[in-house]
């Protein structure tokens, strides 16, 4: 039995670092498994239900509330806890969740949170917005259905890794800043100031924006995805016991470490799981930095360009700005041309964590080197597991 736990133990250890493939079991519990998520989905969706009802109808509404200082107040928190309460609300269940996981507990709280994501969002949504509350009622529970079939296959123990490892890395948002940013500056800024990105920025529609954010983040995966499929085969072939075993001394590992270490070749899941830890990973640290050039850029924009020069570049007065559906009071144009370039932006990124050294010493050695471990923590787990040591 005790034996059994420790198995267990190292399971939940390999789901924490984002490698389900690796485990032979399924995971139990899964409604108390998706209970995170649950809670973002559901605080996001109901504030963004109640700024969408006090934004007013037209833009025109909306300027004329901003010109009251409470109401500008007001709406400024509304849209910070957009930004705090969803994720911190989802991190405080993820905690809950590691310990209810442990004592196999927590499925009546986690049933009743699911009850609420299914009732209380659409209901919400009906006051807020008159939507039809059958329709409501059927999107949440596909929802719920979705997020079951992730935490099946494992897509939630992948996220939930690469989400902590990003927000690991934030503490190299200096260096981030120092390393990334003035080379991507000194370019950016120069193109900032052309009629030409304004004029392109004005004429396009906001979904075309996001299809043209989205080809340079499919050009980036796809280049991502190539050089990680190399590293992984790397990894796989130059790795040594020593060195991953000193690492898992304080894992629910260390009682396995009396094994010899074999190395056992990878399946093709196994394989295909590491390179979506990786890639997910620098996916999200280069969100992290195109984030801070769109935040960049809006704040220089307000600051160093006024509206009467917009007008001259553009042809026209500025329209209102929305992002996500909610209004902001900040220039639509100046919105769409900070998006095209911290997209532009995000791409060079991607491609400089896997090429250039200075990056990569900074951003992608300390993920190769997780991987590296869980390599050989994956080896002594499965030679146990075979009910033999391994040689």
């Amino acid at each position: 039995m005790a034996e059994e736990r420790g198995v267990e133990a190292v399971e939940q250890w390999f789901r924490r670092r984002g490698l389900p493939a690796v485990v032979r079991g399924r995971p139990a519990q899964l409604l108390v498994r998706i209970a995170p998520a649950v809670v973002f989905i559901a605080a996001w969706r109901v504030l963004t239900a109640v700024l969408s009802a006090v934004d007013g109808e037209t833009d025109a509404d909306f300027d004329r509330l901003m010109e009251s200082d409470l109401f500008a107040l007001g709406y400024t928190g509304l849209l910070l806890s957009l930004v705090v309460f969803p994720a911190l609300g989802s991190w405080l269940t993820a905690r809950w969740v590691r310990r209810k996981l442990v004592d196999r507990g927590g499925t009546v709280p986690a049933a009743v949170m699911a009850a609420v994501f299914v009732v209380v969002v659409p209901v919400a949504d009906v006051v807020v917005d008159g939507d039809s509350l059958p329709l409501g009622l059927l999107t949440q529970l596909l929802i719920l259905a979705g997020l079951f079939a992730a935490a099946f296959v494992g897509v939630g123990s992948i996220v939930g890794w690469a989400l902590r490892a990003a927000y690991r890395q934030t503490r190299l948002l200096g260096e981030l800043t120092s390393r990334a940013l003035p080379l991507l500056l000194l370019f950016t800024v120069f193109g900032f100031f052309t009629t030409e990105i304004w004029q392109v920025g004005a004429a396009l529609p906001r979904q075309r924006m996001w299809l043209v954010a989205g080809l340079f983040a499919v050009v980036a995966v796809v280049f991502l995805l190539a050089a990680l499929k190399d590293e992984v085969t790397r990894l796989t072939q130059s790795r040594t016991a020593p060195v991953g075993l000193d690492k898992l001394r304080e894992t629910p590992l260390a009682e396995f470490l009396a094994d010899d270490v074999e190395r056992l070749p990878l399946t093709k899941l196994e394989r295909a799981n590491m390179v979506l830890v990786l890639m997910l990973t620098q996916v999200l640290q280069t969100f992290v930095l195109a984030t801070l050039v769109f935040v960049f850029f809006v704040l220089f924009g307000i600051v160093a360009v006024q509206h009467a020069v917009i007008k001259a570049w553009i042809g026209r007065d500025p329209a209102g700005g929305t992002l996500f559906g909610i209004q902001l009071p900040i220039p639509q144009e100046l919105l769409q041309v900070s998006l095209f370039i911290a997209a532009f932006s995000g791409l060079y990124f991607a491609a400089s964590t896997v090429t250039d050294a200075k990056y990569r010493s900074a951003f992608f050695d300390p993920l190769a080197d997780h991987l590296a471990v869980s390599l050989v923590a994956r080896d002594l787990y499965l030679g146990r597991l075979s009910g033999k040591p391994a040689r």
